[in-house]
């Protein structure tokens, strides 16, 4: 059974798409391991929770989310079709245009902070080393 659902990808617009409804193909399309964010309570945003760092994506709920994802409508715990309204919105809340600023200045905060701490365990570990060699010389 094939559902209509939302399509996201990293910088570029929102795509109506229609899919089959497994966990095969949702885990072969968007990665192993998914992430479940429950917008409401009939529709998840289905993420990969190990995405690329630099695969910027859209802001939902103050949160980066990384990487592709969907989003699909349940009942009872099953995938269904999104009804139009629940399209609508969610097509309108994703839309590039909205995110595209905030996410480059996300973007290069994070990509400042994640290279400072890199810096900074470089330089952990490389006084780590020199006490451990200078201890075993010794």
């Amino acid at each position: 059974m094939k559902i209509k659902c939302l399509l996201v990808m990293p910088g570029k617009e929102v795509q109506k798409v229609k899919i089959p409804a497994t966990s095969k193909f949702i885990k072969a399309f968007i990665g192993k391991d998914l992430l479940k964010i429950k917008a409401n309570e009939n529709n998840l945003i289905i993420a990969n929770q190990n995405a690329e760092t630099d695969e910027f994506n859209r802001l939902y709920q103050g949160s980066i989310l990384f990487g592709t994802f969907i989003v699909v409508s349940i009942k009872k715990n099953r995938l269904t079709t999104m009804k139009r309204r629940d399209i609508r919105k969610f097509y309108n809340m994703f839309k590039l245009e909205k995110h595209e600023k905030k996410i480059a200045k996300y973007k290069e905060e994070f990509l400042e902070e994640y290279y400072y701490r890199q810096k900074e365990m470089k330089n952990k570990n490389r006084k780590h080393n020199r006490a451990f060699i200078f201890k075993n010389a010794a």
